[in-house]
């Protein structure tokens, strides 16, 4: 008792005896980096990767890399859920018969190659730039709600946009059944799904004028023949009428008819008249009144023979048969004119039947739904493709560094 009593009393006056928590916070204040390296937990860690490190070698940074990814994709990874629809390209009269031998080497059916012209636009800059004026793709990519190694970098470029599109767009053609698959995706289910329609909506349209658009083509040519034509025809009509109404006839086909029925009457009169005088010259003077008179009869005649020949043929342009060959010219252009403007007229109908056939439709055989479950990014399936390649890395970095060993020995 007495010595207890000698060390307590040698103890300095206004000193506590302190706990070791106290103990503890008063180190970590002086000096906190000693106290870390200090603590039981700093030195067991240490022990641990020391012994890990003796163990199992550089094999340590493939496991914390996978430890990475693994908690990337468990945890801050942002979910896509995808929706997707199946359709098929017909025309309205799709009756094509199919190529027999070699021939159907290479030959595509028009269903076969308006899916494939769907296929290339629905992966186009066209589909993106359409998909973002009418539900605003571009921001929903860039939302800063999403992990930014998932998410578009804001302010991104076209080509970078497009790209970005194309890795979240999956197009598939079956070419027995003729139908494509198209699946989209996005960060939310409900724009998943809204994002879906909206590409059905764009493809039809533009499959729609693809039909459209051909048979406008069609359709303006036909009908820019039949005014063409037409035109023609007017014209030739009226060169008809004006050439009537100037020369005063209808036809000179009827009136040269009638000139030579009265030159074979004249004729005819002219022979009577000539026998009638020869007879009269039997027995009468030449100076007698009747005779004379006979004569005078058949100069007249003969004259009036010649002006009415003069009339049917001559050089001068105002002959009949000048004037028919002028008029058969232009009945005969009229004519033609005329069949070409009939002609014309079948074709416009002809070409509006098959523009009807060649409208173009989106049948759709499974309409977008809207997803329950995310399905990307495939978690499971990414872990293990980066394990994989992990331990490739880390295999062929120890080959190489043994190689180098090697040569250095």
């Amino acid at each position: 008792m007495m010595k207890d009593n000698t060390v307590k009393s040698n103890q300095p006056q206004g000193t506590e005896q302190l706990s070791p928590l106290r103990r503890k916070l008063r180190k970590f204040r002086k000096d906190p980096k000693l106290f870390l390296v200090d603590s039981k937990a700093y030195i067991g860690t240490r022990q641990t990767l020391y012994f890990t490190w003796a163990k199992l070698g550089s094999f340590v940074l493939v496991l914390l890399a996978s430890l990475v990814v693994v908690g990337y994709y468990s945890v801050i990874a942002s979910p896509r859920y995808a929706s997707q629809a199946q359709f098929v390209v017909k025309q309205a009269s799709d009756n094509d018969l199919p190529i027999a031998g070699l021939a159907a080497i290479g030959a595509a059916s028009p269903s076969t190659r308006d899916a494939l012209i769907l296929q290339e636009y629905l992966q186009s800059m066209e589909m993106a730039e359409a998909l973002n004026a009418a539900v605003n793709l571009k921001a929903h990519y860039e939302s800063e709600q999403w992990d930014r190694l998932s998410r578009l970098e804001s302010g991104s470029s076209n080509e970078e946009y497009l790209d970005f599109f194309k890795r979240h767009i999956s197009v598939e053609y079956n070419e027995m059944s003729e139908i494509l698959r198209v699946e989209m995706q996005a960060f939310t289910p409900e724009y998943a799904l809204t994002l879906t329609q909206a590409m059905l909506s764009i493809s039809e349209t533009f499959i729609n004028e693809l039909g459209v658009n051909m048979a406008n083509s069609q359709l303006k040519y036909a009908q820019e023949d039949v005014t063409r034509s037409h035109e023609k025809l007017k014209q030739q009509q009226v060169r008809l009428v004006e050439f009537q109404n100037t020369h005063k006839l209808i036809s000179p086909d009827t009136q040269s008819g009638a000139l030579l029925s009265a030159v074979h009457q004249l004729e005819a009169e002219i022979i009577t008249q000539e026998t009638e005088l020869k007879s009269l010259q039997a027995y009468m003077r030449p100076d007698t009144a009747q005779v004379k008179a006979l004569k005078f009869r058949i100069d007249a005649l003969k004259e009036q023979l010649q002006h009415e020949k003069a009339k049917l043929t001559s050089s001068d342009q105002e002959s009949l048969n000048q004037l028919a060959a002028d008029f058969k010219e232009i009945e005969l252009n009229t004519k033609l004119s005329a069949d070409l403007y009939a002609s014309a007229l079948a074709s416009l109908e002809v070409a509006r039947a098959e523009a009807m056939k060649k409208l173009k439709h989106l049948l759709i055989v499974e309409q977008p739904r809207m997803a329950e479950e995310d399905s990307y990014p495939r978690r499971l399936y990414n872990i293990t493709t980066w394990f994989v390649v992990l331990l490739l890395l880390y295999f062929v970095g120890r080959l190489t560094l043994a190689v180098i060993k090697e040569h250095r020995d």
